[in-house]
């Protein structure tokens, strides 16, 4: 069976998403904000990547996704890393949510630019919180930079700030942080994606390692660990939401 560009994209990361130094240190600062013995809920989680860090760091998470062919790469993913495959399925929202399920934790990592009614989503993931949860999403940034390469995808839109403060009005969360992270990528997708129209290049992320991709990963995995993880940039290819619901 073909597979979809989206299916595609999660089926190459699930090769690479445990020494992407990237991807790493994004988990790593989500995780920064996870409250000690705390239920996770993954929602969307694709090829597995945050469950298997979570589970290899001793939290107790599970994950969903809608797409049988993604849970089917995050199962082998686990497997592949000893941690249990059932800890993803395949399964809905509203399923869970008809049942009274609840997380005190809930993560849905850049899927709401693929639903085009992301309010209903949103809404989904904040009735799976439990109440004094934490609710906490990724979405890509900066509208200015949609392209091609968000159709080919599936995305309907990236976001600005002021998008997740009206998504996130009057439903009871209080907003902890609305934070743009990843500054350093922004130039080269505009001039790449935007100017050049074509994709850009990211193999010095995981490729073949050599001597220049091992010191610029080196490089790249401090800024991200030690600095842009703890700063507040003024831009950024992804925005990253945290809220409680009272």
């Amino acid at each position: 069976m073909d597979l979809t560009d989206l299916e595609r994209q999660q089926a190459d990361l699930a090769k690479v998403q445990t020494t992407d130094f990237r991807v790493s240190n994004l988990f790593s600062l989500l995780a920064s904000h996870i409250p000690s013995g705390s239920s996770i809920l993954d929602v969307g989680c694709g090829s597995g990547g945050l469950v298997g860090y979570l589970l290899e760091n001793n939290f107790n998470a599970k994950g969903i996704d809608i797409n049988e062919n993604n849970i089917n790469v995050a199962k082998k993913f686990l497997l592949s890393k000893d941690l249990k495959p059932e800890s993803v399925s395949v399964n809905l929202s509203n399923d869970l949510i008809s049942k009274g399920e609840q997380s005190d934790v809930v993560f849905c990592m850049d899927c709401l630019e693929h639903v085009e009614d992301d309010l209903m989503l949103f809404n989904d993931l904040i009735q799976l919180v439990r109440p004094g949860g934490t609710l906490i999403l990724t979405v890509p940034a900066l509208m200015f930079l949609y392209g091609d390469r968000d159709k080919k995808i599936g995305h309907f839109k990236r976001y600005e700030k002021y998008d997740l403060e009206q998504l996130s009005k009057g439903k009871g969360l209080e907003i902890h942080e609305i934070r743009f992270w990843n500054i350093l990528g922004v130039i080269p997708v505009f001039i790449t994606q935007k100017l050049l129209k074509r994709d850009l290049d990211v193999s010095f992320r995981y490729g073949k390692i050599s001597t220049s991709k091992r010191i610029i990963r080196g490089i790249l995995f401090f800024w991200f660990k030690y600095i842009e993880n703890h700063i507040s940039p003024p831009f950024g290819l992804t925005l990253i939401l945290i809220a409680t619901k009272k």
